[in-house]
């Protein structure tokens, strides 16, 4: 029987112990087998492997008996592995040197080939373990065990093993040496050392070279092209035993990490250089300066800029990388605007948190001149309103989102002028130039608004950031303030939110909010309407006068606050005349807070000038109970009865020199009383101006008033002499706060006259410094400051503070009148002056102070000074049929400012308590208030007439007017004739009509006709023909011809027409549009009228567009023979004007040659005509010296047309015309002028033909 078939036979040994009896094969409890899944997975798969291999199997062969020495390894076995290495080395180094080189560099790219370019590494490791292992015989296996492969009978070959296995293989059963582990617990787990030659980047997904390569398992071929990251910065060599032969991967040379040629070696060695589909290598090049997005401004996550020079070296830790592309690190805007769009709430957060931040910085940068960021410089406006929307479009989302979307919006409504939140008293509308507020959708913003102080999801921080916006929004305009107030429970919302807090407070409750209070008093500022709607929801506010600030249960500061804010709001409603039934109603309730007031106890200023304020307001309201709504809401028998007047007075007891501010309100509230008791007082309030006489007079002769007086005229005096010519550098602020005080002294003093004094004052009430205040107001009224304001193109609320001065001149207008020492003349002059510095809400004033000189104007007035007026003009009642029209703007006018001192007539009239914005106050702009007037505000009866049918003015006038239109032009040549004079006289020549505010006026006078059915029979009554109205536009225009003496060059402050003419015709019809309707006027029915030629002469200057000369010259040609205007009698600063520069436009020129050799232009057009065609022929005359090209060509074309079609006359003037810049020759001097000059004419006559040559001989 064969080996194969029958094993060897073993005997066992026998054991005493008794035969065990069969086991169940089951394990469970049941006596059922296991189950057995008929799938395993492969780690079951070994391990079932594994217990089969570990069970003792039976032997095929018989074991061969070997002594106990074969089975031990001794040291004789190493010494054997030893030399068989160093024989096998000497035998390689032999074969080695015996190869040609080309056979050596085969042997060297077939191991790279086949082993790769990490061989020596590998056999260097290798090398390393075997001498270690030497050196420690405690190590039981190496990493390359080659002595096993030298001990196996059947290796006839030499195996390299490769070190790129993650593990060891496992011994097998049948190793030579027959033993192994008796158990799978002495096994040890073993990893091999893990290079980075042994991780591989696929070139089939080559990730980022900015980040990390993923560890991967070792390539097979199917994998493709890999390149082992072993080759970033570690050069492998092989041993070569020749020092003459380089490695080649010697020759590789370093190259810095990061560039593209670099990253091309390390992860696609393969790869030619330059490749296309490489091209992103080289783009991701991140040298600084790179790149079309360098110069792009990004910003960091707290909205600060980087600089392009410093974004690309910024690290990728910050988290300014992972949205861009590139290297840069930042967001630029238009990243931050799509993100913060982004569907991820938190994303969209950050975006919008990052925009207000940014918005916040260039606001500040905005304010700062010079100090913005240059990048953004002129994308301002843009970038406010697109930050103001992504801020809009979140403002109803939830959460963290909605509260970012929240202070964006504050940040461009509120922060973005942040100087402005503490601004009352006037609209904000040109610090909005840009479009941000007025892109807000007020119908989708301000609703939700409301549903979010309803609902009070929002922290108290936000709440108070809409209350802001809310309160900016109001600022900026009337119409926006009367949206707020009309949106469904918006107010209502607020009030609840901000007012009507706990009451008494709880420890965590919230407390009312001051701010809130000044919001509707803002609302209310804005218009009658809105104060009326707010009535209702003022009464919430009665809750602050139940205590006073000592007794209230919120701490003093914010008790005092509130309540200075509740009385502010009821002087606002006062001044419409409303609310002030609530004298009466809580009245035991303020008579507490104003014995507070009065006591030491109190040391708020701001409250004590709020009460006063609000005691003025009412008494002022109860002096006329119809002025109120509803009427007799308050009555002076109550103000008597309630001793106010004594409560004011007493204290005075209690304040000091500093507390200048109170000192104004108390005199005004005194000054209220007295108007008052004037009114409704007996004999004129003799007595009661009598009792405070006898308690002030002392104080304005040497006491505490004295002393605030003297300081407040010193302190004015200061700011003035600080900047005495330049507008800028005045201090607008401590000017407005100066001369308020000032005013209300004056008030004072004015109130407290007897009633019989008006034109006349034997004493004063009590004394003042006169002369020092009028020679204060003097400069006040003709300082530079008020042409700065109103020149100045940048928005400002300059007006608003300037208030205070108007009506401390207009105070002091009114005490002059009554002062002895004042002369009819100076008052007159100081009242055309003061009329000029008015502002809107100072209507009443300007009534009645137009009505003051109207009435100064008679004949014993003209003969005193022996101004020549005829007698049609007094026989028509002087100025008195033009009087309705110039105050008719002031009383009926849709938009009535209130007054800045109540009156009765500013309670019952006034639409608002707002100021409109300066750039409607501006002499250049029509505005549909009347104030402030211009210069030529004496023409306004033209307005009227020349819109008769737009105008309820005639429908108005009182029942005994029967003027005519002549009586009405001859009455408002008359005014303008005497204010000049006026003015001229005392040399305030900054007030006199211009020259063009004249020329307009008078065109004015002949436009009238303009539109009107004509006839022959007609002509008779045409007003230009009225001999008065001819002669006083004559002696208007008279100091402004080119004979008057005192012609000079433009003043600075001079107009062009276009610009006068806007203020009457506005921004959309155009003054050349009322100038050709002039000119058509003028051939239809002007039969040469020599004034109505002179008016067409202005605009013909060189200062003008080429239009208006081309419609005269060239489309109306036929009228210039009957234009015979002589040069002194034209209406101009200098003749210049009409001949610098020369006339450049081939029509026009054409126009001038035409006449000329027609012979239709006479006297100074015919100068003209001259002087541009001599220019435009004569070399010595041109501007442009030197020029032969078309310059000459067009001279000697229009010199032979001259020599051909023109007379004898017309050739020798322009021939012999000489004229220079430096001085100006009238005729006849500029044709006979001699010199060299002639020569360079006779030559190029001599060049222009022969013709022109024989003509021209004689007469150069």
């Amino acid at each position: 029987m064969s080996a194969s078939l029958v094993g060897s036979v073993f005997e066992r040994k026998g054991g005493s112990s008794a035969p065990r009896p069969p086991k169940l094969n089951g394990t469970g409890t049941t006596g059922f087998p296991a189950a057995k899944h008929r799938s395993q997975s492969a780690f079951a798969k070994a391990r079932n492997e594994a217990n089969r291999a570990d069970r003792p199997t039976r032997p095929q062969h018989v074991p061969a008996v070997e002594s106990t020495r074969s089975s031990v390894t001794g040291p004789s076995t190493v010494t054997d592995t030893g030399d068989w290495r160093r024989q096998m080395e000497k035998e390689n180094e032999k074969k080695v040197e015996d190869m040609t080189d080309e056979e050596r560099e085969q042997e060297r790219r077939e191991i790279l080939e086949r082993f790769g370019p990490n061989i020596a590494e590998v056999l260097r490791k290798a090398r390393e373990a075997r001498e270690n292992a030497q050196e420690t015989t405690s190590r039981e296996e190496l990493s390359i065990d080659v002595d096993a492969a030298l001990k196996s009978p059947s290796t006839d070959k030499r195996v390299i093993k490769s070190a790129m296995a993650s593990r060891p293989s496992s011994p097998t059963p049948g190793s030579a040496d027959g033993t192994r582990p008796s158990s799978r617990t002495d096994r040890r787990l073993r990893f091999a050392e893990l290079t980075p030659k042994d991780v591989h980047v696929y070139e089939s997904a080559p990730p980022s070279p900015r980040k990390k390569a993923l560890a991967l398992p070792p390539p097979t071929p199917e994998d493709g092209p890999t390149v082992s990251l072993g080759s970033l910065g570690v050069v492998a060599k092989l041993p070569s035993p020749s020092s003459k032969h380089e490695d080649p991967l010697e020759t590789q040379e370093t190259l810095e990490e990061g560039t593209p040629e670099d990253i091309r070696r390390r992860f696609f060695p393969s790869a030619a250089a330059h490749a296309p589909s490489l091209e992103w290598i080289e783009a991701s090049d991140s040298t600084p300066g790179a790149g079309p997005s360098d110069s792009t401004l990004r910003f960091d996550l707290t909205g600060a800029p980087i600089p392009p020079e410093i974004s690309s070296t910024l690290p990728t830790h910050l988290g300014l990388h992972h949205h861009a592309e590139g290297s840069h690190a930042g967001y630029t805007l238009d990243d931050l605007f799509l993100l913060s769009r982004s569907t991820v709430p938190a994303q969209r957060a950050s975006m919008l948190d990052v925009l207000g931040r940014i918005v916040r910085k260039i606001g500040k940068s905005s304010r700062a001149r010079g100090k913005s960021i240059q990048e953004l410089e002129g994308q301002e406006a843009d970038l406010r309103k697109r930050v103001l929307a992504a801020g809009v479009e979140a403002m109803g989302e939830r959460g963290t989102l909605g509260i970012k979307a929240v202070e964006v919006m504050w940040a461009c409504v509120v922060a973005w002028d942040e100087d402005l939140v503490s601004t009352e008293g006037v609209e904000l509308k040109d610090f909005s130039s840009d479009g941000a507020l007025a892109s807000i959708p007020l119908d989708f913003v301000l609703p939700h608004v409301s549903a979010a102080f309803s609902a009070g999801g929002l922290p108290q921080e936000s709440l108070s950031q809409l209350l802001a916006i809310i309160h900016r929004l109001a600022q900026e305009s009337n119409e926006i303030a009367r949206a707020i107030v009309d949106t469904k429970d918006l107010v209502a919302s607020l009030i609840q939110t901000f007012i009507l807090t706990p009451y008494p407070p709880d420890t965590d409750s919230p407390l009312p909010e001051p701010f809130a209070i000044q919001v509707l008093t803002t609302l209310a500022s804005s218009s009658r309407a809105s104060a009326s709607t707010l009535m209702g929801p003022a009464d919430t506010l009665l809750r602050f006068l139940l205590t006073t600030p000592s007794t209230s249960p919120y701490t003093t500061p914010l008790a005092t606050s509130l309540l200075t804010a509740t009385f502010r709001l009821y002087i606002v409603l006062a001044s419409y005349g409303l609310y002030s039934q609530t004298a009466a109603t809580a009245h035991e309730h303020l008579h507490q807070i104003q014995q507070y007031v009065l006591s030491d106890v109190c040391t708020s200023v701001q409250l004590r000038e709020a009460w006063l304020g609000l005691l003025e307001a009412w008494t002022t309201c109860a002096r006329d109970p119809h002025a109120t709504s509803p009427d007799h809401d308050i009555l002076w028998s109550q103000i008597v009865g309630w001793g106010w007047a004594e409560d004011i007075l007493s204290l005075r007891a209690r304040l000091t020199a500093e507390q200048s501010g109170v000192w104004s309100m108390l005199w005004r509230a005194v000054a209220a009383w007295l108007e008052g008791a004037s009114v409704n007082g007996v004999r004129g309030g003799e007595s009661e101006k009598n009792a405070v006489l006898d308690v002030i007079r002392d104080g304005f002769l040497n006491g505490i008033e004295h002393v605030v007086i003297e300081s407040c005229m010193r302190e004015l005096g200061r700011i003035l002499d600080a900047a005495p010519d330049a507008g800028p550098k005045i201090d607008l602020k401590e000017l407005s706060v100066q001369a308020n005080i000032l005013a209300s002294a004056i008030r004072l003093w004015l109130s407290s006259l007897p009633s019989s004094s008006q034109h006349g004052l034997d004493a004063p009430p009590f004394s003042l410094p006169f002369p020092q205040l009028s020679q204060l107001c003097g400069r006040l009224a003709t300082h530079r400051v008020w042409d700065h304001v109103y020149s100045g193109s940048e928005p400002s609320i300059a007006h608003v503070q300037l208030r205070s001065v108007s009506r401390l001149l207009s105070a002091y207008l009114d005490m002059s009148r009554v002062l002895p020492s004042t002369s009819e003349d100076s008052w007159m002059a100081q009242a055309l002056t003061v009329l000029s510095r008015l502002l809107p809400g100072d209507d009443e004033v300007t009534a009645r102070i137009i009505s003051a000189v109207a009435n100064v104007i008679n004949p014993a007035f003209m003969d005193a000074h022996q101004w020549q007026v005829p007698s049609a003009i007094w026989d028509k009642k002087g100025l008195e049929p033009i009087l309705p029209f110039l105050t008719y703007s002031l009383r009926k006018n849709d938009v009535l400012v209130g007054s800045m001192w109540m009156t009765p007539h500013s309670i019952q009239t006034a639409t608002t308590q707002r100021l409109p914005p300066l750039s409607t106050c501006r002499p250049t702009t029509r505005s549909e208030l009347a104030l402030p007037l211009n210069r030529d505000w004496m023409f306004s009866p033209l307005d009227y007439l020349l819109r008769s049918g737009q105008t309820d003015v005639f429908k108005s006038l009182p029942s005994s007017w029967d003027a005519s239109e002549t009586d009405m032009v001859r009455a408002s040549l008359l005014l303008a004739r005497v204010v000049r004079q006026t003015l001229t006289m005392h040399s305030l020549n900054a007030f006199v009509l211009s020259r063009e505010e004249t020329i307009f006026g008078c065109m004015k006078v002949f436009m009238l006709e303009h539109g009107q059915q004509q006839d022959s029979t007609a002509s008779t009554e045409e007003v230009f023909r009225d001999s008065i109205v001819g002669d006083s536009m004559d002696d208007l225009l008279g100091p402004f011809t080119l004979a008057a003496s005192g012609a000079a060059p433009l003043s600075q402050d001079s107009f062009f027409l276009d610009a006068v003419a806007t203020r009457f015709l506005g921004p959309s019809t155009p003054f050349y549009q009322f100038y050709t309707d002039f000119v058509g006027l003028y051939d239809a029915i002007s039969f040469s009228n020599p004034l109505f030629a002179r008016l067409i002469l202005p605009p013909l200057s060189m200062r003008y567009p080429s239009d208006y000369r081309k419609y005269l010259w060239v489309d109306y040609a036929h009228v210039i023979r009957t234009i015979k205007t002589p040069v002194e009698a034209v209406v101009a600063g200098s003749l210049e004007e009409f001949l610098w520069p020369v006339e450049s436009n081939a029509e026009i020129i054409s126009g001038y040659l035409r006449a000329i050799t027609k012979g239709h232009a006479e006297g100074f057009l015919r100068l003209v005509a001259v002087h541009h065609l001599a220019c435009n022929i004569w070399p010595d005359l041109r501007e442009v010296r030197g020029d032969e090209g078309t310059g000459a060509e067009r001279a000697t074309k229009l010199l032979q047309a001259l020599v051909g079609q023109a007379g004898f006359e017309g050739v020798r003037e322009v021939v012999l015309y000489r004229q220079t810049r430096e001085m100006t020759l009238l005729p006849p001097s500029c044709f006979e002028q001699d010199g060299n000059w002639k020569f360079g004419r006779r030559e190029f006559a001599r060049r222009c033909g022969g013709e022109v040559k024989d003509r021209l001989e004689k007469l150069l």
